[in-house]
């Protein structure tokens, strides 16, 4: 039987090709699958094991906002709990843009409101009335791919709750403060200010800065796409710590009184500024007033110096009240007495060179309480003179000139009193009757707040305590004190300037009825540093009330007047207006004793 034929081996091959092709392609094709399976089980691996925590903290990131919690500043408060300074509850409104992008969009990308335009520009539509932004500029703020924008700043509790029920998802607030100041201009350079970024910028807002500031605190949470905080999302918050409360010496209605008082004077004058100080006898500032003021609620286009309190940091030349003080020594060291006789002349030459008396006249014979009385400049020489330099420098001292108080307050200046060594060839008779040294008005209060106080001297005071975020209340430190002059050296220099307001005296506008008033004009040349020179005057009252039984300080200073520059017509109506209000207000009861008229002449005849 015949074998059946073969194929060619050709042909056998073409065969087996063919049935192996689709044995191969299916290979590789699993082969394919198994590959990328594999890449994919182990990119799987990477994002679930290795990259697990930092890709869920990247996730957590995008979804996670976080808030400034700002701490509430502490408030000022006057000597009776009145408030000078606190802060009100703002918001400052914000946006997430990315999430502004969707705003009235629905899932297939059409409007939920056909009339409003979707976007930015549709939420802009909604929002600027209410935060009264520009429509086209508020759409600028929310368009991009950021995830924080700032809307608008310093809105009320009920604007915000009014953006609020517009239900604008993206939206959120930052509660902040905004500083208020219910005294205004009144008491505004002692307070001091904050610049619109919260910044302290003068008086105790810059001087208890750190203290007033208190610690800021945060919110971290998670959010929906829509903006909303997810309730058991992650959160983390650590609390605010609040500012303490600075507790004042000030009075605030006697401040308000003070600052009217001096305020107009300044208008009527023409002065260039005007201060008065009020102090009780140890020391304790009831109100310290300076115009002209700034109102603290508008400070466009101020300047540093229209900041400052000037009855801290404007230093002066004293002139005649500084004669408290070289008749307090010449008393204190015995070398006079009230009665001790001098013929006064209009001129005296010292140290080759001629001073003139504070007015023309004839030889006059005056006892030290009559040189006092008239302000006599020749005089105070001739008593002052008997004194030497250097023990006379030393009451100065004592008495507080040339050192800042402890009050630390911002800008203070300490005034300029140079040692003996350092004076020039007139200086050492020019500082007797308060030229050729300066003070500031506090400094030139001290003096007639100690002889008020029985000669000793306290340390001027104006913060009395402070208290915590939780009303716990701390009282400052007493200040120090030291003695200056005796008990009695003090009575007779309160009976010696009780002639200054009577008749004859420089200050009879200065008088007020019922009380007996103890004090010292002074009209000194006023030094100019614009022009480097000796350029107009200061004019200056400092008395004390009731002379009998000194309950009250005030002080009252004018740079520059220009109606009058004497200080007992000028600066003397004032005294008087505020002292008034003062006894008034606090309820002190007028002088029992009667008027102690010291002989101001010697030689005369009743």
């Amino acid at each position: 039987m015949p074998r059946p034929s073969r194929p060619t081996s050709r042909a056998a091959a073409g065969a087996r090709g063919a049935g192996a092709r689709p044995d191969r392609r299916l290979r590789l094709w699993v082969l394919a699958v198994m590959l990328v399976m594999a890449l994919l089980c182990a990119r799987l691996v990477q994002l679930q094991g290795a990259d697990a925590s930092a890709l869920a903290a990247r996730a957590l990131a995008q979804r996670t906002s976080q808030l400034t919690l700002h701490a509430e500043r502490g408030e000022v408060l006057d000597a009776r709990g009145v408030v000078l300074a606190t802060s009100v509850e703002r918001r400052t409104v914000v946006a997430d843009p990315s999430i502004i992008a969707s705003f009235n969009t629905r899932a297939d990308g059409s409007p939920r409101d056909p009339e409003l335009p979707q976007g930015p520009a549709g939420a802009a539509r909604l929002l600027a009335p209410v935060l009264g932004v520009d429509e086209e500029t508020l759409t600028g703020k929310l368009t991009g791919e950021g995830r924080y924008a700032v809307l608008a700043r310093g809105l009320t509790p009920e604007t915000w709750q009014r953006v609020v029920a517009l239900d604008v998802s993206g939206i959120a607030s930052e509660r902040t403060t905004q500083r208020i100041y219910p005294a205004g201009d009144a008491a505004s350079t002692l307070v001091g200010v904050l610049g619109r970024d919260g910044q302290a910028l003068s008086g105790l807002e810059l001087a208890d800065d750190e203290l007033l500031t208190g610690t800021d605190g945060s919110m971290r949470y998670e959010r929906s796409l829509q903006g909303q905080q997810i309730p058991l999302g992650e959160s983390e918050t650590t609390e605010a710590v609040d500012g303490h409360s600075l507790h004042l010496t000030i009075d605030r209605d006697l401040q308000w009184k003070a600052q009217t008082a001096i305020a107009a004077k300044v208008e009527e004058t023409g002065a260039q500024s005007g201060t008065v100080v009020v102090m009780d006898r140890q020391q304790r500032l009831l109100a310290l007033a300076s115009a002209p003021s700034i109102d603290p609620s508008n400070l466009t286009g101020f300047t540093n110096t229209q900041l400052n309190n000037t009855a801290l940091t404007e230093a002066f030349e004293p002139g005649s009240t500084a004669k408290v003080v070289t008749m307090a020594a010449v008393l204190e060291e015995g070398v006079e007495t009230p009665a001790s006789r001098f013929v006064v002349p209009d001129e005296i030459e010292r140290a080759d060179n001629v001073f003139h008396d504070s007015h023309s006249h004839e030889d006059e014979n005056l006892t030290l309480a009559g040189v006092l009385a008239t302000s006599s400049n020749t005089g105070t020489i001739m008593a002052g003179e008997k004194l030497d330099a250097g023990t006379l420098h030393s009451y100065q001292r004592a008495f507080g000139f040339g050192s800042r108080t402890a009050l630390e307050f911002p800008g203070e200046t300490a005034g300029i009193v140079a040692p003996p060594e350092d004076y020039s060839g007139t200086q050492r008779f020019t500082v007797m009757f308060g030229q050729g040294l300066s003070v500031n008005a506090v400094q030139a209060a001290s003096v007639f707040a100690t002889i008020a106080n029985d000669g000793v001297r306290v340390e001027p005071s104006l913060v009395s305590g402070t208290s915590s975020p939780d009303g716990d209340y701390t009282p400052s430190p007493a200040p120090a004190s030291s003695r200056v002059v005796s008990s009695g050296t003090a009575t007779t220099l309160r009976q010696m300037m009780e002639a200054v307001v009577e008749e004859g005296g420089t200050a009879q506008a200065a008088n007020i009825p019922g009380y007996l008033v103890a004090g010292k004009t002074g009209t000194a040349q006023r030094y100019d540093p614009e022009v480097g020179r000796y350029n107009g005057y200061t004019a200056s009252f400092i008395g004390m009330a009731p002379a009998d039984d000194p309950q009250l300080v005030v002080a009252v200073i004018l740079q520059d007047p220009r109606t009058s520059y004497y200080g007992g017509s000028t600066a003397g109506p004032v005294f008087k207006d505020v002292m008034t209000y003062a006894l008034r207000q606090r309820g002190v009861p007028p002088s029992s004793a009667e008027p102690a008229r010291l002989p101001l002449e010697w030689g005369v005849t009743p």
